[in-house]
C-alpha cells in the first residue's frame, strides 16, 4: 500500500507540475531533446493563445483585498487583489482548457520529452535498435499518458469516494499490464532489473536531467558519473522512506477537498526537512560549490512542487463554476 501510494502521490504531483509548465515557463533545454523542442515552437505559440483565452474570462470580485507588502510601503493606493492569468479565469475554465484536444496533445509531447530525458541512459544501457528505441519510448509515452489521465480525474471534486477507489484500481491495473508488456518486449531478465532499477529512481532522474545537470555545470564544478548516482540514490532513498506524517498527508491530498492550504504548507514543510537531511548525507562526496548547487537545486523543486500542489488546489476549487 505504502509503494502505491508513493506512486501515486508521484503521478499526481508529476501530471500537476506539467500542467504549471504549460502555464508558466518551460523546463531548461537539454541537448538530448532538440529535435522535440523544436517541435514544441508551435506548441508554445498555442500555449501563448491558451493563456490569452484563459484572461478574457470575467474575474470573481474577491471581498478580501489582499496587497503586496511591498506596494503597501510604498503608496497610498487602494489595495487590489493580486490574481494570475489562470486563476483569474477560474477553476472551470482552465478544466475546460484542459479537455481541448490541443491541450491534450501538448501534455503527451511534453511527456515524450521526459521520456527521452530520463530513460535516455538506460535505452543506452539496453543497447536497443533503432526500431526498438522507438517502441520502448512509445511504451513508456502511452503509459505515461493513462497515469496523468487518470490522476487528472483523481483532481475532480466531483469524484465520489468509490469513483475514486475505481480510478486508483484502474490506474494500479494499467501500470501492472504496462510492467508485463515491457518485461515481455525487454524479454531478458537483467534488462528487465535494469528497468526496475530505474523506475525506482525515476522522479530524481527526471528531475536532475531537466534542471539539475545545468545547475551543476553552471558552477564551474559539475558532478562526474559517480557523483550523479550517489547524489540520485541519496534523494530517491529519502523519497522512498517517508514518515508517517509524510504518508498520512499523501494519503489525504489523493482527495482534492484535502489538497489545501494548510496541508500545502505542511507538505513543503516536510521536504525542506527532508531536504537538509540529504544536504548533510551529499557533503560526503560533494565539495563546497555542488553542495551550494545542490542547495538551489532543492529550492527549485520545491518551487516545482509547490507550482503543482498549487495547480491542483485552483483546479478542486469552486468546482460548480
Amino acid at each position: 500500500m505504502k509503494t502505491l501510494l508513493l506512486s501515486l502521490t508521484g503521478i499526481t504531483i508529476g501530471c500537476l507540475i506539467t500542467l504549471a509548465w504549460f502555464l508558466g515557463t518551460p523546463p531548461a533545454e537539454d541537448h538530448r531533446v532538440a529535435q522535440l523542442e523544436a517541435e514544441l515552437k508551435t506548441a508554445k505559440e498555442t500555449i501563448s493563445q491558451l493563456k490569452k483565452q484563459l484572461e478574457v474570462k470575467p474575474v470573481t470580485p474577491v471581498t478580501t483585498a489582499m496587497t503586496s507588502p511591498a506596494v503597501s510601503a510604498s503608496t497610498s493606493v487602494e489595495p487590489t487583489p493580486a490574481v494570475t492569468p489562470a486563476a483569474s479565469a477560474g477553476p472551470a475554465a482552465l478544466r475546460q482548457v484542459l479537455k481541448d484536444p490541443t491541450m491534450r496533445e501538448l501534455l503527451t509531447k511534453q511527456q515524450a520529452m521526459q521520456v527521452e530525458t530520463s530513460y535516455a541512459g538506460l535505452i543506452e544501457y539496453l543497447n536497443l535498435n533503432n526500431e526498438e528505441k522507438a517502441h520502448f519510448k512509445n511504451l513508456l509515452t502511452q503509459r505515461a499518458k493513462m497515469e496523468a489521465d487518470l490522476a487528472l480525474r483523481l483532481l475532480d471534486g466531483k469524484v465520489s469516494s468509490a469513483e475514486r477507489q475505481s480510478i486508483i484500481a484502474e490506474l494500479e491495473k494499467g501500470r501492472k499490464a504496462y510492467d508485463e508488456t515491457i518485461r515481455q518486449f525487454l524479454n531478458n531478465d537483467s534488462d528487465w532489473k535494469a528497468f526496475q532499477s530505474w523506475e525506482n529512481t525515476k522522479p530524481e532522474r527526471t528531475h536532475y536531467e531537466t534542471v539539475g545537470r545545468t545547475l551543476f555545470n553552471s558552477t564551474g564544478e559539475p558532478l562526474n558519473q559517480q557523483q550523479e548516482q550517489q547524489l540520485i540514490q541519496v534523494m530517491a532513498q529519502s523519497r522512498q522512506s517517508p514518515t508517517p506524517q509524510q504518508l498520512e498527508l499523501m494519503r489525504r491530498i489523493q482527495n482534492p477537498s484535502e489538497l489545501n492550504e494548510t496541508n500545502i504548507k505542511t507538505m513543503l514543510d516536510v521536504q525542506r526537512a527532508a531536504n537538509e537531511q540529504t544536504l548533510q548525507k551529499a557533503a560526503s562526496f560533494l565539495r563546497e560549490n555542488q553542495l551550494k548547487a545542490l542547495k538551489n537545486y532543492q529550492e527549485r523543486i520545491l518551487m516545482d512542487t509547490e507550482s503543482g500542489y498549487r495547480m491542483g488546489n485552483m483546479l478542486m476549487q469552486n468546482n460548480g463554476q
